[in-house]
């Protein structure tokens, strides 16, 4: 549902079938077909009722040394495509992946690449912004890794990457990014990778561009039998429906996590999660406001999220009650402030 500075209450309710299938053939090969079909039922916003899914598959190869995948996914989704846009928005999802790593002793090379497509569908507006106009992309990624293991628990990572993004409907929002850094990955206590690099974005006719530092990672810990810890930090470079034109169209995106998992007996366990958020634009930005008139400015907000969850495991069903409450500020645009509490129960269940 659409965050609103009216407090608006509705009852909403998802379910449905999925399928999951993985099929080794040959001596190298496996491939991995799933599907989903899922019905989104919103009890007074009668207008946001409808059908997502999608499908996929993943052709992998293996063998001593070396390993390749490919994969091609196709989705209908109906979610918020970020902070920024505070409304469902309606599109179809397209994706082709391919990796390659080859070990060389304690030295190993990957090179991956991307191409997405995503399309919205038409007659979607929020706050002045032609949605699918301003969101509507194709985008190439490359992306480079170099490992090297310097002991049996953690690796130096050396990172690249490049990627076009084109607007099929605003080709003056096109634009580039290359980007590279480095950082560990570790197999010990503290599991995961920490990455740290220069990003640079600039249009693709020349003009605004921008040059900045990232950081992010995600780790996770085991704290005994009964409790383990996760922490995420993202920094991203995101698309902005509301950017001027010849500006950059992106805002970025930083996002700290914090989710502790409490298993209390064998069949009872507690999640809890917190996430602080900001988004800032990257350029102007033109949105209009509650009253109806137009404002140009930067856009600097903050959010903050908490959640629990409360489950029941009853054979390979887990049946759980949650909660999770939502405030964000703006700075320079208030009616983009927002508090939003959600509470329900949600069954899942997995066939293995």
């Amino acid at each position: 549902m659409q965050y609103q500075r009216d407090r608006r209450t509705d009852f909403v309710t998802s379910a449905g079938p999925g399928l999951d299938i993985a099929l080794p053939f040959g001596d190298h090969w496996k491939l991995d077909l799933w599907g989903t079909s899922q019905y989104f039922y919103f009890h007074r916003s009668k207008e946001l009722r409808r059908w997502t899914g999608g499908g996929g598959l993943v052709l992998l190869w293996a063998t001593t040394g070396t390993r390749a995948s490919l994969s091609s996914t196709a989705d209908r989704d109906f979610s918020r495509p970020s902070f920024e846009v505070d409304a469902r928005v309606v599109s179809t999802q397209n994706n082709l992946a391919g990796t390659l790593e080859r070990g060389l002793g304690r030295l190993t090379l990957v090179a991956r690449a991307t191409f997405s497509r995503s399309k919205l569908d038409s007659g979607q507006e929020f706050r002045g912004a032609d949605l699918p106009t301003a969101l509507t992309t194709n985008r190439f990624a490359a992306v480079p890794e170099l490992r090297f293991r310097l002991t049996p628990l953690s690796s130096l990572l050396i990172e690249g990457g490049y990627e076009a993004t084109r607007f099929p409907n605003a080709g003056t929002r096109n634009f580039h990014q290359q980007s590279v850094g480095a950082g560990i990955l570790s197999t010990g206590f503290f599991k995961g990778q920490v990455t740290a690099g220069v990003r640079r974005n600039r249009l693709a006719g020349g003009g605004a561009s921008n040059t900045q530092l990232y950081l992010r990672g995600s780790l996770a810990q085991q704290l005994g039998r009964r409790i383990n810890l996760k922490e995420s930090y993202t920094q991203e470079s995101a698309i902005s429906a509301f950017a001027v034109e010849d500006g950059l169209p992106t805002f970025e995106r930083r996002s700290l996590s914090l989710d502790l998992g409490i298993r209390i007996t064998s069949r009872i366990d507690l999640r809890l999660g917190g996430t602080y958020e900001t988004i800032k634009s990257d350029g102007l930005v033109n949105v209009i406001l509650d009253d109806g008139t137009k404002a140009t400015g930067l856009r600097d907000d903050a959010a903050y999220i908490g959640s629990a969850d409360l489950g029941i495991r009853l054979g390979r069903a887990r049946l759980g009650m949650f909660t999770s409450y939502t405030t964000r500020e703006s700075l320079f645009f208030s009616d983009f402030g927002i508090d939003g509490l959600q509470a329900g129960a949600r069954l899942e269940y997995s066939p293995r």
